[in-house]
């Protein structure tokens, strides 16, 4: 009987030596990403003013100044994905990127496929529509045609609170979204504070109508990458501290906010 106990002992602890091995031999990206070089970070470029291309046509808005900054305290190259909405957690899953940094709003459901690190900025999501339009409540969007960008939080919002008789119409990224607004193929659209200031930069013809949800942004992680996430957001604590995510959001999103939640 001894000996049987022990066999299963010795059995038990190479179990367990085995299993040690093959977790001190898996992939950490962290360790990858200093070693390579580079980190590459999915952003959408069609979704100002979080990504967007400049007058160079060089990458540019408030995602793409946070992966920079991440970059920059990693001491490695930044290397972009463009991406529409609903490949953000595809890519991010499949290893086509190391990290997804692109106006990812935070939910519960997102939550059993990817990791978050703590918020980078906390927007609101607006009904947006034409000045004349009497729109003040969700009542008043029934019978009426509401744009939102596929497979975003504005998307998951307006489908859950939207009364029977609101005909929701979806669209691959923002620019469709608010294209289909301003040649009046829709009545209203969902987006974000950000994004209704950029509107009202380029004409007076529309106004924010009333707020939906409020929506913390973070950076998505895969699942089990515990190393990367807990750098992320010790990153995200000394940029917050040093000021310089304030300063992005001011730059790009006309916006500060007072504090962002933590996990």
């Amino acid at each position: 009987m001894m000996r049987f106990v022990k066999g299963l002992v010795l059995a038990a602890a190479a179990t367990a030596a085995l299993s040690s091995a093959t977790l001190a031999q898996a992939t950490n990206t962290l360790d990858e990403i200093v070693q390579r070089g580079k980190i590459v970070v999915g952003i959408s470029l069609s979704t100002p003013p979080y990504g967007m291309t400049d007058a160079n046509l060089q990458p540019a808005g408030f995602d793409v100044a946070i992966a920079n900054l991440i970059a920059r305290d990693l001491g490695v190259e930044l290397e972009i994905l463009d991406q529409v909405s609903q490949a953000r957690i595809p890519n991010l899953t499949s290893n086509k990127v190391d990290i997804v940094i692109s106006s990812l709003g935070i939910t519960a459901e997102r939550a059993k496929a990817i990791m978050y690190t703590n918020a980078i900025y906390v927007d609101e999501q607006m009904i947006i529509a034409p000045t004349s339009a009497a729109i003040a409540s969700l009542e008043d969007l029934v019978g009426k045609r509401v744009g939102v960008t596929r497979s975003t939080t504005n998307d998951t919002i307006i489908t859950d609170k939207a009364i029977e008789g609101t005909n929701i119409q979806r669209f691959e990224d923002d620019a469709a979204t608010n294209q289909a607004l301003f040649s009046g193929q829709v009545d209203a659209i969902v987006s974000g504070v950000a994004a209704a200031n950029a509107i009202n930069k380029e004409t007076d013809q529309f106004q924010r109508k009333f707020a939906v949800r409020q929506s913390p942004m973070g950076i998505g992680v895969r699942r089990g990458d515990f190393d990367l996430h807990q750098w992320l957001n010790t990153e995200i604590m000394l940029l917050w501290n040093s000021g310089e995510i304030q300063a992005a959001q001011q730059e790009w999103l006309g916006i500060v906010n007072e504090e962002l939640p933590r996990f």
